[in-house]
């Protein structure tokens, strides 16, 4: 899945699971913290491979038992400093981030392409490494056949669903009154203010 469709998904899971709870809408820091979340395994694995050709993109960052590690000490400090919702929200980043990646091989019942969930109890999956440009290269190629194909066209591709569900983020996203931009521009501004703590 690629980073807006992983984005995609984890804000719509959450806010589904916020609502169910009771509140209105996310707030804004565990909205920028899922937000993350939903990057981060990429942001670990996409490196190891592209610059030292380890794994194929998936392996320690997309480690079901990595993940729960992290997620379980994230949790332990975010209980101490009275941040519970910022865990819970890296939590449901992290964890959309790996379904979005396995769950075709896992429904269509080729789970060797999901071994990455289970790193180290299972060898990752290694191909050829390849490069941000390379991928970049490959969006744009995309991007620039868009107008040619039909709705159907573009439905049926992995790329252009992705793209449909980042508009269906941005609409949710605009309900629920844009959580975490304020708060990412209160950070970026430092207004003294929110020295202390940010509240939302």
């Amino acid at each position: 899945m690629l980073p807006w469709g992983h984005l995609a998904v984890g804000y719509l899971v959450y806010t589904v699971l916020v609502r169910v709870r009771g509140q209105r809408a996310p707030a804004g820091v565990p909205t920028l913290v899922l937000a993350l979340g939903t990057q981060l395994p990429d942001l670990v694995d996409k490196p190891l491979n592209w610059w030292f050709g380890i794994f194929d993109g998936r392996g320690i960052g997309h480690s079901l038992f990595a993940v729960t590690a992290v997620c379980l000490l994230v949790a332990f400090v975010a209980y101490r400093a009275d941040r519970l919702d910022a865990a819970g929200a890296l939590s449901v980043g992290l964890y959309t981030h790996l379904l979005g990646d396995s769950y075709q091989a896992l429904l269509s019942g080729e789970f060797g392409r999901a071994a990455f969930l289970l790193w180290p109890l299972v060898p990752a999956p290694t191909y050829p490494k390849d490069s941000l440009f390379e991928h970049l290269d490959a969006w744009m190629t995309y991007l620039q056949a868009l107008p040619r194909l039909s709705p159907s066209q573009i439905m049926a591709s992995g790329f252009g669903f992705q793209l449909v569900l980042l508009l269906v983020l941005f609409g949710i996203w605009a309900l629920d009154g844009f959580p975490g931009v304020g708060t990412l521009w209160r950070f970026v501004t430092r207004r003294p203010a929110d020295a202390t703590r940010i509240s939302d």
